[in-house]
């Protein structure tokens, strides 16, 4: 009968060892799992921001590229009015060579006038200068 004493002593004692083990197990894997929720939150948040940073890339780079497409347009159309201004703009350079300057007309004959006194006073002086040199 002692056998049978013992062995239910064994068979309680593993039933209680087992309890204690399983108790132990379950606040590890709770802590584990508490540890992993806290782990998946902060995992979660820096994807939602890496999200916003996302979103507000795409809406800079949205902006950026219509504030060039406007620009290319205003440049574009610049070119065209370029392009065509050309022949307007010859014919009135065209239309002011042609015209007729009475100041010029003037000043070209005060400067022939100017440019043969400055001949006559040059001699001059150079007819002085000999006679100078010779004395």
């Amino acid at each position: 009968m002692i056998i049978v004493y013992i062995s239910i002593a064994i068979v309680v004692l593993s039933l209680v060892y087992l309890g204690y083990i399983a108790v132990n197990n379950l606040k590890e894997t709770k802590k584990s799992l508490t540890d992993l929720s806290e782990t998946a939150a902060r995992f979660q948040e820096k994807v939602d921001k890496i999200n916003d940073e996302t979103n507000q890339l795409t809406e800079t780079t949205s902006t950026i590229s219509n504030g060039i497409q406007t620009k290319k347009e205003t440049v574009q159309s610049v070119i065209e009015t370029a392009k065509a201004s050309p022949e307007p703009f010859k014919k009135l350079f065209s239309s002011i060579k042609n015209t007729p300057n009475p100041q010029r007309e003037t000043s070209d004959s005060q400067l022939t006038e100017i440019g043969d006194k400055l001949i006559d006073l040059w001699g001059r002086y150079r007819v002085k200068r000999k006679t100078n040199e010779a004395e």
